[in-house]
């Protein structure tokens, strides 16, 4: 019987694949299951023209992430900050001021889990943080820490 996957099932297939399967194995546990349902032209028809919808989604938010890589890699944060003669500053810079100042410099809103930063910035100095957007799209942000004169 054919059949088309509503999960993904280990060791048969992903969601909205078209699998053939034994009949009792379908009947008795994927359908009454809600893993699967029968493939009529129909739901296969549903199933393409949703797959189609999806893949043209990823692409368009692929195309977005490229384009704000490329509006990133020119951006330079600068932080003004009291600090002691030693370069140790008074506070610290956080992931909330990062984005905070990127949205109001650049007009670039992300999310705290996309910044890469292992603790808060604590001297002064220049340091490269790590902005990722999926497993293989990144970017460095550069930021200065400075104190005033």
């Amino acid at each position: 019987m054919k059949v088309i996957l509503l999960e993904n099932i280990p060791k048969l297939g992903k969601k909205y694949d078209l699998k053939e399967v034994a009949d009792g194995y379908a009947t008795n546990f994927l359908i009454p299951k809600k893993l699967a349902v029968v493939a009529t032209s129909a739901k296969i028809k549903e199933v393409e023209n949703f797959k189609k919808k999806e893949e043209f989604k990823k692409e368009r938010e692929k195309t977005i992430i490229e384009q704000l890589i490329q509006q990133l890699k020119n951006v330079k944060l600068k932080f003004i900050v009291r600090a002691d003669k030693n370069g140790k500053i008074f506070g610290s810079v956080t992931k909330e001021d990062i984005i905070k100042k990127l949205k109001e410099q650049e007009g670039i809103e992300l999310e705290q889990r996309q910044l890469i930063l292992e603790e808060h910035i604590k001297k002064l100095g220049e340091y490269l943080i790590k902005i990722k957007f999926g497993p293989k799209l990144e970017i460095e942000l550069k930021i200065s820490v400075l104190t005033q004169n």
